[in-house]
């Protein structure tokens, strides 16, 4: 494993010189071609030219408070990150993210991985970070520094050093996201766990923090929760289970056609009736694609559907959402559903009218 590890970390490094050098060449030459553009006099100075250049993400990355070192082991200058947990890693931690499994830590490269590091993901990164993230997976190993004996079993746990053995870091790591043993639990409640109603609230007001603690401090998967999950379905439609098993998709959702739901005719706006919406379908409705991209990261369902048969998809293009439409095209949201009323997502935008984004009318063309 070690000599694999330094084999890796030699190729990593040689790649990224490469590439560096690569991005240095194209934006010196981007630049000096944009000067003769739009300073045909020479005007200006080196310096606003320098100020203009892109920083790489690594370097953006790396100015969050506590992601100038590994959030593991404290390693200087990590190069790789876990998407789902915001996270900086280290080589040799990042080797033993990736076999937790995708469904628990997602790893990317900073450098080598550059298509991922999308404006949406890096302001991810921004909001989270080494420090904030640790204060909860870490937070009963933080609060033993401050008072002893606190948690017996945490006080068998320790953080690893960068020239610790790797399975060192591979137990620690385990213990840290797979047993959750140095998160400290919100108090248990008897009846519906809080934390339905907590991250339905947190994702209404985009509090993307408390929705990260939220997922991590929760002992099932939340993200796919739904409206009825939190509150009650009394007040709104009353539909008797059928009696026998429904065959066709077209049988099951032709009595929720949406176009004859009360409550949306009522207030004449699509989002009135939340009945089975995900808390996906709360973000697209915020317009907030931070909080859309960390509940996907989280394996929020794209593709889930609300009473009226409508995806987060249907959602922003009946509201006119067709930058976020876009945006979950791009990641796998399906345009061939179709709603309650039998129309899929294309036939709800040309319902509204011709399509004048371009962008927007070929991914829904191509998406199945």
């Amino acid at each position: 494993m070690d000599w694999v590890n330094k084999i890796t970390a030699v190729i990593t490094s040689l790649l990224n010189n490469h590439i560096q050098q690569q991005h240095v060449e194209n934006n010196d030459h981007a630049h000096r071609a944009s000067s003769n553009v739009l300073l045909p006099n020479n005007q200006g100075t080196s310096d606003n030219q320098i100020g203009n250049r892109p920083e790489p993400v690594s370097a953006v990355l790396r100015e969050i408070p506590g992601n100038d070192v590994c959030a593991e082991c404290n390693a200087q200058e990590p190069d790789w990150a876990s998407l789902n947990l915001g996270i900086l890693l280290c080589i040799e931690c990042s080797g033993v993210h990736r076999n937790l499994g995708v469904h628990i830590s997602k790893v990317r490269s900073l450098t080598l991985d550059v298509k991922v590091w999308e404006p949406s993901v890096v302001e991810l990164f921004r909001t989270l970070g080494n420090s904030y993230c640790n204060s909860i997976w870490e937070g009963s190993l933080l609060q033993d520094e401050r008072v002893d004996e606190s948690n017996a079993i945490s006080t068998s746990i320790t953080k690893p050093c960068p020239k610790d053995s790797i399975c060192e870091k591979d137990k620690y790591i385990n213990a840290k996201y797979v047993k959750k043993l140095l998160i400290i639990r919100d108090p248990e409640q008897h009846g519906m766990s809080p934390n339905y109603v907590n991250i339905w609230q947190a994702v209404k007001t985009e509090n993307l923090r408390e929705v990260y603690r939220l997922i991590a401090v929760s002992n099932i998967n939340i993200v796919n929760i739904t409206f009825d999950d939190v509150f009650s379905i009394e007040w709104y439609h009353h539909v008797d289970a059928p009696e026998k098993p429904i065959d066709t998709l077209s049988e099951q959702w032709i009595q929720n056609d949406p176009s004859a739901c009360q409550r949306i005719k009522n207030s004449g706006d699509p989002r009135n009736c939340l009945q089975g919406c995900s808390l996906l379908h709360l973000a697209c409705q915020s317009d907030n694609p931070v909080m859309v991209e960390l509940l996907l990261l989280f394996g929020a369902d794209i593709n889930m559907r609300d009473f009226h048969g409508r995806t987060p998809l249907h959602h922003c293009i009946a509201t006119g959402k067709n930058t976020m439409a876009k945006h979950l095209l791009r990641r796998g949201a399906r345009s061939s559903i179709r709603d309650g009323g039998g129309f899929s997502s294309l036939d709800r935008a040309m319902e509204k009218g011709a399509i004048t984004d371009e962008g927007l009318l070929i991914f829904l063309s191509e998406s199945d």
